[in-house]
């Protein structure tokens, strides 16, 4: 009886400790597009996830970098890759849009997601630090 109890216990930790390095390799991966913000205060990255996290992949999120404090660093939520659109990225005093559908807000450190059909997703929890707001199609 002992025995399978501390089977079980191994193995929980074995679970838990291989979805802590996922984490960790996803939060630290290489962005797979990095962009600097029209304003140049800001490093905008796409970071695609994988490995056993997202083991189909087709995710992805934004890391958005203080150029002048790059401590300070801003993920969004998950988001399907096929909405990855660097090409309006836009900027003024307050308002950074890093791609099409996300608007990050620099005072409030907030993100607005408007991308179509943008469902919750479990692992923001673990890949997103900054608040957001979602819904609407744009």
């Amino acid at each position: 009886m002992k025995r399978v109890a501390g089977t079980a216990v191994g193995m929980a930790l074995l679970i838990a400790l291989t979805l802590c390095v996922g984490l960790y390799r996803t939060l630290h991966a290489p962005a797979s597009v990095s962009v600097v913000s029209p304003m140049g205060d800001y490093l905008i990255e796409s970071v695609r996830v994988s490995g056993l996290l997202a083991p189909l992949g087709g995710v992805a999120y934004l890391r958005v970098i203080e150029r002048a404090a790059p401590a300070n660093v801003y993920r969004t939520p998950l988001f399907d890759t096929q909405h990855i659109d660097f090409s309006t990225t836009s900027e003024n005093s307050r308002y950074l849009d890093a791609i099409v559908w996300v608007r990050f807000d620099k005072q409030m450190q907030h993100f607005f997601i408007s991308m179509p059909q943008w469902r919750a997703d479990w692992r923001n929890r673990f890949i997103s630090n900054t608040p957001f707001e979602a819904g609407g199609n744009g």
